[in-house]
């Protein structure tokens, strides 16, 4: 099957070329687009007018150029499979079939592909947290691991992936390997494949068949986009936007500031507002020098040292009455203190302490014996006793005397700091409050010497000082109000509004230049898309031709509609002919999985993928007999360049395939035993089945020859009439019977063996007659003897050479095939 091809012109060189044919484009225009497809510095030193590298990283990533297959999948302990099994696959194009029953295992194959190579499972997205749990196998729990091998072209040595859990490790907290010719990685992401994964996805469940088409439209749409080298586009255009977003703030900032600022001057009693006001509320510009110019006018004749003056009156606040008169207090007693120890009898207090002190270490480095002061008295032991309690009172004396004196200095310094700290606002004031208040702090300043007199001097001046700072602070206050009629504060707005506003046409200027280049770019783009996705379109077109066998809804041509949160891809149909818009409304779910199909293939099979497989689970689900015989051609042609491994649980798709004969088909039965012990063999179609099972049964000695016969009759015959099945398919479908009749044809013909072999051989079921002379004109006695005995041992007419009678059906199968 032909694969889209996909450009390989750099879309940075793209948009140049279109940019320099264009008609009318600027060149800042132009230039903010290229520097927008290079990243945020270019788009700033673009707009800034400076220089810019113009350098753009590749949009689908830095990943492996090597084709790469799968080689193996191995699975322990998870899911369904317990005891490890390992899944060989022939690392090159082919079709590969794994088909099970329900609950066999096979799912755990596909699911351990996927969650080896990406850490996380498609199926279980967007679960609850219940379908996280039981992930590991319930009879084999450990050990738990999955493991894939990849084969890279050219490269001996083969890239091993694998995650192990322990014991009671959960999901998300696997141990990880990944090994290939260069040695030990941490992750995919060292070899480049991280990137690859997430845009080609070689993993297909039949949860996402449904998404595609009906849940995901902005995932896909962003995942095909990615893949044709398009999300540079939105990521330039998001660029655009978020740089846009400041300028088209401010710029509506300003102008609200505008009418804010208007109202606000209208309240304001003062002419200068009166003038401003009428030049912002004008219609257009504002005339941005006038309203400065008004700013900038001298204030009333009011001299500016009588303002600040008042300014200052209003800010003085001299500490709380009460807080002075505890200070007052405070001082007066430490007053009271100082003078209960007379300064002159500690000092002899403390010059008689040092004498008893050294007459104490006298005595006590001499004992007893004379005064060597007064030489008349004694120093003994009575009079130590004496001496050491004098000394210690002496000394108790003076401690308490320099204490009451330092805290007594302390507070006389607190006091002057108080009065000296009164700073009285300096000025021309001539009101009697502003003069009272001056003459009461003069007062204060005029302190006495004496410590009691300083505290008498506080109680009777500081409350006057209050009341008079009281008295100008209501005066000052007044004066600012009767003369501040709220311009102040409102021309300082102004005034920032101004320099704002002086930026503003630079601001729209850049506003504009980027809105038309996001809207050049916005175009542009939309062509560019049609035209890289008009490739992939005709790829789902061709896959749904197929699938679609005899359904009369026609896919039209795939398209990307949209931006941002409202981007979508879109299939148009037509039903009988009839345009119906969009394919969901009438899409049967059969139809549906098959667009799904028709979706994912395309975007999996991209030249540029480095990914040479595809795994697909369970496709089959709701489609009819007709859509899978195209499933199968679909695969089989994917199959000549691709490696297709497909999961299935419905025998249809196996059928068709054998139908088909797919030269490089590869079936695989999996079946799964108690304690979840999974096997994997080889698988036969249904007439091998039979003659097996015919085969074992006559070969069984155990059981009586009249028992077996007609059982072992019974299976021949069911094989000879799969072998006509098979054959009335093969020749009814190559000439584009439908399958609704094709089966209805075999139903019919069923009844008998005579009537099934002659629909086989002549296509023509009414020539019963005629099976038994065209098999022996064909193929001889023998061909004519299984034949009979096929039609007669179901009745228990042949109990002799039962082996022999399974080999001549064998014979008779193959020459109706």
């Amino acid at each position: 099957m032909t694969q889209p091809p996909l450009p390989t012109t750099p879309l940075i060189e793209l948009i140049f070329n279109r940019l320099a044919a264009a008609d009318g484009v600027s060149t800042e225009t132009a230039e903010l687009v290229l520097a927008a497809l290079t990243g945020e510095e270019d788009l700033a030193a673009a707009l800034a007018g400076t220089p810019t590298r113009l350098t753009s990283r590749s949009p689908a990533g830095d990943g492996p150029t090597e084709r790469i297959w799968l080689k193996s999948v191995t699975v322990a302990g998870f899911r369904g499979v317990g005891p490890e099994r390992t899944l060989h696959i022939d690392p090159g194009p082919g079709l590969t079939v794994l088909v099970g029953r329900n609950g066999s295992g096979k799912s755990s194959f596909a699911e351990a592909v996927e969650l080896a190579l990406t850490g996380d499972s498609a199926r279980w997205a967007d679960k609850t947290s219940v379908w996280r749990t039981g992930w590991r196998n319930l009879h084999n729990p450990d050990p738990c691991w999955v493991g894939v091998e990849l084969r890279v072209d050219g490269v001996a040595t083969p890239t091993r992936v694998n995650r192990a859990w322990p014991l009671n490790a959960e999901l998300a907290g696997a141990e990880v390997t990944v090994t290939s010719a260069q040695g030990r990685h941490a992750d995919l992401a060292e070899l480049g494949l991280a990137r690859p994964l997430e845009l080609y996805r070689p993993f297909l469940t039949a949860a996402e068949l449904g998404k595609l088409a009906a849940g995901t439209q902005s995932q896909l749409f962003d995942a095909l986009f990615a893949i044709l080298g398009l999300d540079a586009l939105t990521e330039a255009d998001r660029r655009l936007l978020r740089t846009a977003r400041p300028y088209d703030t401010a710029i509506k900032e300003v102008r609200a500031q505008r009418a804010a600022l208007a109202q606000a001057l209208e309240e304001v009693a003062d002419d200068r507002a009166r003038r401003v006001g009428a030049l912002l509320r004008g219609r257009g510009a504002v005339d941005l020098a006038a309203v400065s110019a008004i700013l900038d006018e001298p204030a009333e004749a009011t001299s500016a040292q009588t303002v600040l003056l008042c300014r200052e009156l209003a800010a003085f606040a001299p500490p709380p009455v009460d807080e002075v008169i505890r200070l007052a207090g405070q001082l007066r007693d430490a007053e009271a203190e100082a003078r209960r120890y007379d300064g002159g009898r500690s000092r002899a207090a403390l010059r008689s302490a040092e004498l008893l002190r050294l007459a104490l270490e006298h005595h006590e480095d001499e004992g007893d014996g004379s005064c060597p002061v007064c030489a008349t008295g004694t120093l003994d032991g009575g009079w130590r006793a004496a001496a050491a309690e004098a000394l210690t009172e002496l000394r108790q004396r003076s401690v308490a005397a320099q204490t009451a004196a330092t805290r007594l200095t302390a507070l006389l310094r607190q006091t002057h700091h108080l009065i000296d700290d009164l700073a009285m606002p300096e000025g021309p004031g001539t009101e009697a409050s502003v003069g009272a208040l001056r003459n009461a702090v003069a007062a204060l300043r005029r302190v006495p010497g004496d410590p009691a007199d300083l505290a008498d001097h506080l109680d009777a001046r500081y409350p006057v000082v209050v009341a008079a700072a009281d008295a100008a602070r209501a005066y000052a206050e007044g004066f600012l109000r009767q003369r501040d009629t709220g311009w102040r504060a409102v021309a300082a707005e102004v005034r920032a509004w101004l320099t704002a506003a002086g930026e503003l046409p630079a601001r729209e200027a850049g506003l504009a230049r980027l809105r038309a280049a996001r809207a050049w770019l916005t175009d542009a783009g939309g062509k560019i898309r049609n035209e890289r996705v008009a490739p992939f379109a005709g790829h789902s077109q061709r896959i749904w031709a197929q699938l679609r066998q005899e359904s009369n809804v026609e896919l039209g041509a795939m398209t990307l509609e949209g931006a941002n949160t409202r981007r979508r891809v879109v299939f148009p149909v037509s039903v009988d002919g009839a345009d119906n818009g969009t394919a969901l409304g009438v899409m049967s779910q059969g139809e549906m999985q098959a667009l799904g199909l028709a979706t994912f293939l395309p975007r999996s099979c991209a030249p540029e993928s480095p990914f040479r497989f595809i795994v697909v689970d369970d496709p089959v689900q709701s489609m009819d007999p007709a859509k899978v015989d195209g499933l199968a051609r679909v695969l089989a042609e994917l199959a000549e360049q691709r490696q297709v491994i497909v999961f299935t649980h419905d025998t249809r798709l196996p059928d068709a395939v054998r139908r088909l004969d797919v030269g490089k088909a590869r079936i695989i039965e999996v079946t799964r035993a108690e304690r979840s012990v999974v096997t994997l063999r080889p698988g036969s179609d249904p007439v091998t089945r039979y003659l097996e099972d015919a085969y074992a049964l006559a070969r069984n000695d155990e059981i009586t020859a009249e028992v077996r016969g007609p059982v072992v009759a019974e299976l021949c015959r069911s094989a000879i009439e799969a072998a006509c099945h098979r054959t009335v398919w093969r020749n009814r479908v190559a000439r584009g019977t439908p399958h609704t009749d094709i089966e209805k044809a075999i139903e019919d013909a069923s009844r008998r063996l005579a009537t099934i072999v002659a629909l086989a051989v002549f296509d023509d079921a009414d020539r019963g007659g005629d099976v038994l002379g065209w098999l022996g004109r064909r193929h001889g006695r023998r061909a004519v003897d299984a034949y009979q005995a096929c039609r007669e041992g179901v009745h228990g007419a042949y109990l002799a050479d039962l082996p022999g009678l399974v080999a001549d059906a064998r014979f008779l199968a193959t020459v109706l095939s």
